[in-house]
This record gives C-alpha cells, structure tokens and sequence, in this order.
C-alpha cells in the first residue's frame, strides 16, 4: 500500500461509529469522532467503555479518540487521511454530512461510507468527480471488533489505488477478511444471511415448530453462532432485521425469492408493541426474572421454555467434524430434519442463483457468511459437505429449481465446488466453468495446501508434523476426541515429543506451534484426569503430569527455537505450552488464562513457573529486586483464574511477554509466527536454567494466607477454594525453601507444583468440580 492512513474522522458517533474508531484505537490508530453536538460525541467513547463484549483491548485505548462536532471542528477534517461516514442509514442525512465536511478534504483523503445497502451511484452524487475518485463503500459488520468481515464496494470512478489501499490497511492493520462485493441491495453478507433468518422463520411458523426447537438445529450443531436464529435476531435487534428485509425486498424486482422478505405478521407484532429484542428485554425472547420466556408465534405471548429433543440432533452430535453434523441433521428422517433440509436446501440454491449478482465467484459469498455471521461453513462449503450429487437428487425429486450452472457443473464431471491439490485451492468458476486456483493469499499459510503438496511428516490421532520450508517444523492441533477446543491428550504429547526429537537430530533448525482450528487449546483432558482419579490412580496421574512438565521444559530448553502461535482459546494447559516457547506470536483475539482452579486445581504442567518468569522478565530490573508483587499478581491471577481478552491484555497480565509478536489478522499468524522462527533459527542459544530464582519465601506466605481467610469469612470464597489457595501461595512464594536470603531453581517449583496439583486431585470436592465442568461446561462453586 502506497497511501498511509495515520489519522481517520470517524462521522457518526453512534454505536457503530464508535465501536469502528475503537477498534481503530485497537491498531493504535487515533482519530476524530464527530456528532452533531459534543455531547453525543463524548457519549459515543463513553459508551465503549460499558458494552459487552468490550470493544476496546484496553479501556486506555479510548484516549486516541478525539470527540468532535461539526460547528466547531470540522478544520480536523484537513488532518485525516481517511474519513469513514457512519451515520443514520438515511440518503438525506449522508447528503447533509457530505455537504458540510466536503469543503475541508485535503487532496489526498480518501473517504468512505459504512452503508449497509444504500447504492453506492446515490451517495457519490454528493462529491465533485475528483473526490469520486477517492470514494467507495465500507461494510463493517458490528461488533466491529469481533466480525472480520469487512465488504468493499467501488464505484466506476473509484480509483483501483484507493480501493487496493484500503483493502491491504483493512486485512493488515485492522485485521479484518475483505470480500469483494458489487454495488447490489445489502451486498452479500446480509443478502445471503438475512434471506437465511427470513426462509427459517418462515418455516418454522409454516412447519409448526417453536422459537427453542429452531435454535437448538441453527446454533452450534449446524456450525453457526450460539445465538442460532431467534436470539441472534434479538441481539441485532427487530427493527434492523426488518430494515434489512426491507432493503432486499424494496430493490429485489428480479429477485425470485423475493416475497421472503416480507415482514411475517408475527415480526410486525412485536415491532407494533415495541418489542425489538435485547435492546428492549423483549422480542421473540423474553426475560423475566431469571427465567427465560420464548414467544408463542400462535398467540403472540411468552412462555416457558419446552425441553427438545430430535433425533436429527441427536445424530449430528455423534459426529465431530461440522460438515458431518450439518449433513446428519439435513439427511434425518424426523421433524428436526426435515425442517433443517428445507432451510438449508433454499439457501444453497439461493446462495447459487445470486452468481454472478452479488459476487463474481463462490469464495467471497462463503467468505461473507463465516466472517459476517459466524458461519464455520459458507453456503458452497456446505454443498461440499451434505454431498452435491446426493442433494441435487433429492431437491429435483422436490421439485426444487436447482440453477442450470449448477447442473451444468455435475454434468461436465465436477462434484465439488472446492478441491486442495498440489499445494492450491481450487475452486468452480461459474463463466469459464472449470475449476480455478485461487490467488494465494498475502502472508498467509494454509495447512491443508501444504500437506497436499506432500509435506506431511508425520501424522497421529491428535496432532501431525508437517514441513513448513526453509527447515520450519510445525505441530498441528487437530483433535480427534474434540476439534473444537483441542484438549492435550497423550497423542498432542507424543508429536510435540517427536517434533522436538526432530529438532535435536538436526532434520529441522527452528519449531512452531500453530494450526488453523477454531481454539488453540482449551486445556488438558478432564475426562482423563477424573478417570486416574475416580481408579485412585494417582501415581500414574502423577507421572502423567511429569511427562507434561518435562515437555514443557524440553520446548523452554530446546536447541534450536520453538515458536508458539495461539489463538483465541488458550487455557490452562494451552498456556502452559505457549509459556516455555522462545517466542509467541498470538493472534490479537486471544482468550488465555490459567483457570484450573475452576476445577479445583492448580496448574500442574508448569503453569506457576511460567507466569512467575514472564512476571520477572516483564518487570525488568525491577523484577529481581522486589519479588513479593510479582508473586502476588501471580497469586490473584491464577487464583481469581482471571483470563486475559485479548494479546494486548495478556500482555499486561504476564500471560504473554512484552516482547512477544501481535498479529491482528488471524489468516496472517502462522506466516508471521515461521519468519520469526526462521529469524530466531540464526545464531540461536537457549535460555540459561534459572537456578536463582527468588520468591518471598514464608512471610510472602502469610500474607496471602492471611488475605484467604479473610475472604472465606466474607463468603467470598468456599473452604475448598481456601484449600486450593493455601496449596498455589506454598508454590508461588518458593515452599519451604524460598525466602529473602534464600535462592530456588526451576526444577523445585515444578517438583511442588506437581505435588500441590496430585494433592489436590485427590480431593472429593476436585472431582465434583470437574465432573460438573464435562457436564454442564461451567465451574462449580462448592
């Protein structure tokens, strides 16, 4: 990118505006956030510091945003090299805008509208054919800070260096997945997803199904958020989901599907009465007290919620890869599955009948839906994964419309939309009709390509070694009992073992860790340590974390480097991975903590002598001189289990180090995370064993003993939380043999930590703690 961004205006201060220059503030970024008075603008920051899920890193990052208005600081303007519009999604309130900002536009500023479906022709209208030239359309998707999808559009006067240069600042300083878009009614994120929402709300009120059964098949089962359909619409809010509709439905004059957008009665039911989701504490949920209501689309009232149970769930569950359980819920016989069936075979066909309308290809409307509504699959993808040949069959036995390009495609010999061989991804090109190599992506390594170029090492239940190049190692996560959070079992261990052995033997000069899963590692296998526990089997749990320990080590005293590279969850054992690593380069949504006293633990796997050394290191000199702070933000961090929410908070929580690498773009991590191993490789030496390691010692003690009865009289914590705590502030302060005048090694803090943890298992409240956590997924306070 030639044109640097340094400085953006920010116009409209709403909850969207404001949530954008937070996340500029992210970057680093400062800008000018304008309202129509100074009021709403300094609202507009204020509020980010109350929303939830936090918009902003570090609540200090509200400091780059300058509140303004457009009587006393429009000269601003001049200073910006990017002005993004961001106000009501009205035509005549942009024109307004435009009018009054466009006199102060320096030469090279280039702007651009956050509209969600108005046509780009209509709001370049308002500028000279000079300033057309720096104009185009950027989609956010809220809450900008989590949504990467961010969807450009640019108009036939848009200049291809502007367009290109915001592009390359959104995927690399912002982070965001960009997808090309046309200059079509809601672009193709809400197209797509909104005639989803509407096809499924449909037919659930024509087939008869309640609010709870249509969530419990579009949430997670099916690859989708948490908040499936009807609680997602709630957190949009009822009345955008109707302006969306409307946008599609208002433009869509050669639309087939276009009575879909209708406003059903029952959704204007609820706008009529006010009731527009979340905002409202009502809309097709309601809560009240601490029951949660759903809506009868029948009367129009709240009730109960109704236990649900098909079998088509029940299927899909016993499947671990998402394309299975999409294709197990879609292929079941009962009512479940013939409801998913019907959603989801009008929406691929949807989806394939807007080639070549809204997008010139098939990976940037899947790209839309994961990145814009939290899809883990896109449309095509999906396609893919039910078997195209299969439901082709079954929608023409329905007499369902399939696309002639799409029949076409089948009849010339091509059954996937997607294929990876020789280190490519290819997909089918509607207009040439054969299957296309995709461009490969900036700074980005893709690991399925790379092991179909024949660069597989090694592979096992669990984990797999794969050759990066240029003598980079990698150890791939994929987990063979839970994909989704990666638990260590005893086959991560072994490859992270032989990946080492590797590294030893001279195969390779340096090591990542790294993969492209949904969470880097949830932590260490519960279901294993109840079983050594429910057997009393503790010297074989005992040795079981001894292993994990000296793994560990072996990573922090490797010959030649290891470099980690997590990614949003990174718990308990993730971290204790991570720790020992000569560097980490850690995506910039990172969810990382040592949390296993929820579970009525401590760590086990050298946890405690991690954070204790990154404390040190990210004190400095200062470190070394006054060890009993160190020892106690360790103490409150692992016992509160406190969990930092992003790389920059992890940062300051001593989970990662000041030093370590900050990626924001995830795409970009395994890249980043082989050059700095390469650069590490050159010269590299180990760190020196720490044998000198001092911590507080018995007074150190006492006085966090002290703090935990003080707790437990309070009713803050339980006698067995006062029990875990004694056991962490013996190891963090040294045991026995740590004190002012006294030094300790490394090797005795893991030998009482492992002590403390083995003890601890063995408690009956432990065990409760942990059977409740596999069952209901939260911590027991008992």
């Amino acid at each position: 990118m030639t044109q640097k961004i340094e400085k953006v205006a920010v116009l409209g201060a709403g909850v969207m505006g404001a949530q954008i220059a937070g996340h500029l503030a992210n970057t680093g970024i400062p800008s000018y956030l304008f309202d129509i008075n100074q009021e709403l603008a300094v609202k507009g920051i204020e509020v980010l510091g109350k929303l939830k899920p936090a918009p902003l890193y570090n609540p200090k990052n509200s400091q780059l945003i300058t509140p303004c208005n457009y009587d006393d600081h429009l000269e601003k303007i001049k200073e910006v090299d990017w002005v993004i519009e961001a106000v009501a999604e009205r035509l005549d309130i942009k024109r307004i805008v435009f009018d009054k900002i466009s006199p102060y536009f320096n030469d090279h500023v280039i702007i651009t509208s956050n509209t969600s479906g108005l046509p780009l022709a209509d709001l370049a209208a308002a500028f000279s054919e000079d300033v057309q030239k720096r104009f185009m359309i950027t989609h956010f998707f809220n809450p900008p800070r989590y949504m990467r999808l961010l969807e450009l559009v640019k108009g036939e006067k848009t200049d291809d260096d502007i367009y290109n240069a915001i592009a390359a600042f959104g995927r690399d300083v912002l982070g965001k997945g960009i997808v090309h878009a046309k200059d079509t009614p809601n672009f193709i994120g809400n197209r797509i997803g909104g005639y989803g929402l509407m096809i499924t709300m449909q037919t659930a009120i024509d087939m008869g199904l309640t609010i709870e059964e249509v969530d419990k098949l579009t949430g997670t089962i099916s690859g989708r958020m948490k908040s499936a359909t009807f609680r997602t619409a709630d957190v949009v809010g009822l009345d955008t989901l109707v302006h969306v509709s409307n946008t599609s439905y208002e433009h869509g004059e050669n639309d087939e599907e276009r009575d879909i957008f209708k406003t059903p009665a029952v959704l204007q039911g609820l706008l009529d009465k006010g009731r527009l989701g979340a905002k409202t504490k009502a809309g097709f949920y309601q809560k009240v007290d601490k029951s949660i209501l759903t809506l009868d689309f029948a009367t129009g009232e709240y009730s109960p919620q109704k236990p649900v149970r098909f079998d088509a769930f029940r299927l899909a569950k016993d499947h671990q890869k998402t394309g299975d359980k999409i294709a197990a819920l879609a292929y079941s016989d009962d009512k479940g599955g013939k409801f998913f069936w019907e959603i989801l075979a009008r929406t691929l066909i949807y989806s394939a009948n807007r080639i070549p309308e809204i997008s010139d290809d098939i990976v940037n409307v899947d790209n839309a839906l994961k990145w814009g509504f939290g899809w883990e699959m896109g449309p095509f993808e999906t396609w893919d994964a039910i078997g195209l040949e299969r439901s082709i069959t079954r929608m023409q036995a329905e007499n369902k419309k399939v696309p002639e390009w799409i029949l076409t495609m089948v009849n010339n010999g091509f059954t996937h939309f997607y294929e990876i061989k020789d280190g490519a991804l290819y997909y089918y090109d509607k207009a040439s009709e054969t299957m296309v190599a995709q461009e490969p992506e900036y700074h980005a390594l893709r690991l399925p390509q790379i092991k179909s170029s024949g660069n597989l090492v090694q592979r096992d239940w669990s984990a797999s070694l794969i050759d990066l190049g240029d003598g980079v190692l990698n150890v791939e996560f994929h987990s063979v009992l839970q994909a989704v959070l990666n638990p260590i079992d005893g086959s991560i261990i072994d490859m992270l073992n032989k990946g080492l052995d590797l590294l030893d033997a001279g195969d390779f000069t340096s090591m990542v860790i790294g993969h492209e899963g949904q969470n880097f590692c949830a932590g260490a296998n519960l279901a294993g340590i109840l079983n050594f526990c429910e057997k009393g089997d503790y010297n074989s749990l005992e040795q079981t974390v001894k292993a994990f320990q000296d793994l560990s080590q072996r990573i922090r005293f490797s010959k030649a480097p290891v470099v980690a590279a997590p990614f949003h969850l990174t718990l308990g054992g993730g971290f204790e991975f991570i720790g020992p690593a000569a560097h980490r380069v850690a995506a910039a949504e990172l969810y990382i903590g040592a949390v296993e006293v929820g579970v009525g633990l401590i760590p086990g796997a050298g946890g405690n002598l991690r954070l204790l050394l990154n404390l040190m290191a990210n004190k400095g000199k200062s470190g070394a001189l006054n060890v009993f702070p160190i020892a106690q933000q360790a103490f409150e961090t692992i016992g509160f289990a406190k969990i930092a929410t992003s790389a920059n908070h992890a940062q300051s929580t001593g989970y990662l180090l000041k030093t370590d690498t900050v990626v924001m773009n995830r795409d970009q991590l395994l890249w980043t995370a082989k050059q700095k191993a390469m650069e590490l490789s050159d010269g590299y030496t180990p760190p020196l064993y720490r044998d000198d390691l001092k911590l507080p010692g018995t007074g150190g003690r006492t006085a966090m003993v002290m703090a935990l009865k003080g707790f437990k009289a309070q009713g803050k914590i339980s006698e067995h939380d006062e029990k875990i705590g004694k056991k962490l502030a013996y190891v963090l302060t040294g045991g026995d043999k740590a004190g002012l005048t006294k030094k300790v090694d490394e090797q005795y803090l893991l030998d009482i930590e492992r002590e403390a943890f083995v003890s601890l298992a063995g408690e009956p409240l432990t065990h409760d703690r942990i059977a409740y956590m596999l069952k209901r997924g939260k911590p027991l306070r008992n």
